[in-house]
């Protein structure tokens, strides 16, 4: 029994598709599995291999994903060609007209403009907080520092002679060529934090005006680390542990504590009210220490020498040069301090301050990259559809011409149908921005979700886009010649 034309028609539609699926298929894997590792490289840090070919479950859901699509694409010519009247197309002829409007290729279009609209206002919001975060300023310099740890292995160490190799590290780090200084610090940004109860004669309930977290350091702590002494000064030699107890403190924290007097000379107790008083002598810039997106945290310094000198965590050195060109010799140098089976880890502080920007830089990748993939798409989308659109109406356009319509107007007439496209997009997709803006704006960093800039200058990209997609067909059909197309059947 011979199989029906139409089903034959239907099932040559679905060959199409699935012979295009495939090679779609082919071409994401490749590009996952290659991209994939590229990306993992850049923003996790690992650079082994990522074996998407041999992922049974990732392998599954690709083809799952690439037989949806094969069906969803081939059941439309389906679905369009089994209720067309055959009849009445083959009557109609080429010079009546058959040139169709389709309400599924617009929503299409449309739908795509949107979605490019919505990926690319977020690739913009990504990447201005990604440049808000890097002009911060966190008040230290990370990128000349190294910072030194020691790995005791479980060695029994008294405190003091704990602080003995501590010294003996930064005695040796000192003298480390290309090492501009160093200090011996209780806690590294953004990695470990410290804090405990301060006290402030006549300042009632400290507790309530936030968290208070400190800093122990040497001598030369504010030198290494590049903080900004605002007013009085730093540490110095004569801050030893028989000396009176000083501190400096952050710009905020003086602020908070000491509103309408001079903090400098200030009496604070650390750790209890019962404790002896704790003299300001200087205010230092406001630091960033547990979080990028944290502001004006309340900080205070206390020499390390005055408050538990076994308790450093790490030196910090102020390199000359390239810190990470210089950690293998560093580490090697200091290796030669460390007792028994003890051993010192060498790592530039930037890597600790470029795990806290990941997200934003992982935010505005990711966004610019699936975004610029749509605009393709689109772009793509509107050509193929307006160019076969200027196919269909060749006739329509020669009788335009001949009766005295101009190359600016044909041109008109073409690239006005692709603007009207992508207006529309532009337009939904701004909608469905202004709408996700709500949960967007936490992910964000000092940058409105709702950004006029941002929003302005995608648009005007997406229309531009239109106008260029839309042009080339708009060329062809300026073209035409009026006794041509006018003869043809």
């Amino acid at each position: 029994m011979p199989i029906p034309r139409r089903r034959w028609l239907a099932a040559q539609s679905f060959t199409e598709t699935f012979v295009l699926s495939l090679f779609g298929f082919a071409a994401g894997v490749a590009v996952a599995q290659w991209g994939g590792a590229v990306l993992r490289r850049l923003f996790v840090g690992e650079t082994g291999p990522l074996d998407v070919m041999t992922d049974g479950r990732t392998l599954l859901v690709a083809t799952a994903a690439s037989l949806a699509a094969a069906i969803l694409t081939g059941l439309a010519p389906v679905f369009f060609g089994l209720r067309a009247d055959v009849a009445s197309m083959l009557k109609s002829g080429p010079r009546e007209g058959t040139y169709h409007r389709s309400r599924a290729r617009g929503a299409l279009l449309v739908a795509q403009g949107a979605l490019s609209m919505v990926l690319l206002v977020g690739a913009g919001l990504f990447v201005r907080s990604l440049e808000h975060v890097r002009e911060k300023r966190m008040g230290f310099d990370a990128d000349r520092l190294l910072i030194v740890r020691r790995n005791l292995r479980g060695a029994d160490m008294s405190d003091s002679a704990q602080a003995r190799l501590g010294r003996k590290l930064l005695t040796a780090a000192q003298n480390i060529p290309g090492v501009e200084s160093a200090a011996w610090i209780s806690s590294v940004p953004f990695w470990t934090t410290s804090a405990v109860d301060v006290s402030v004669p006549g300042v009632p309930s400290i507790r309530g005006l936030g968290l208070m977290t400190y800093q122990q350091g040497s001598t030369d702590y504010f030198r290494t680390m590049g903080t900004r002494i605002l007013r009085g000064r730093g540490f110095t030699a004569d801050d030893r542990a028989t000396s009176p107890r000083v501190a400096v403190v952050g710009e905020n924290m003086a602020r908070v504590l000491w509103p309408n007097v001079n903090p400098i000379g200030q009496c604070m107790r650390v750790g209890a009210d019962t404790m002896p008083c704790t003299t300001v002598v200087g205010i230092a810039e406001d630091v960033l220490h547990g979080s990028l997106a944290e502001d004006a945290p309340n900080r205070y310094y206390l020499p390390i020498e005055q408050f538990r000198p076994a308790a450093g965590y790490a030196v910090m050195l102020r390199m000359r040069g390239d810190p990470a060109a210089s950690a293998e010799r560093v580490r090697a140098a200091l290796q030669t301090v460390m007792p028994g089976q003890t051993y010192v880890t060498v790592r530039p502080l930037s890597e600790v301050v470029d795990g806290e920007r990941r997200s934003w830089r992982v935010g505005a990748t990711m966004f610019v990259a699936f975004g610029v993939l749509a605009l393709v798409v689109a772009a793509v989308g509107l050509y193929g559809v307006v160019a076969y659109n200027v196919a269909q109406r060749m006739q329509e356009l020669g009788v335009r011409v001949a009766l005295g319509a101009q190359t600016p107007d044909v041109v008109r007439l073409v690239v006005g149908q692709g603007v009207r496209f992508a207006v529309a997009g532009v337009t939904l997709g701004t909608v469905l921005a202004l709408v996700a803006a709500r949960w967007v704006q936490p992910l964000l960093y000092a940058q409105s979700a709702t950004d006029v800039r941002v929003f302005g200058t995608v648009g005007s990209v997406l229309v531009l886009v239109a106008i260029v997609a839309s042009g080339l067909p708009a060329r062809r059909a300026t073209r035409v010649d009026p006794n041509t197309v006018l003869r043809a059947d």
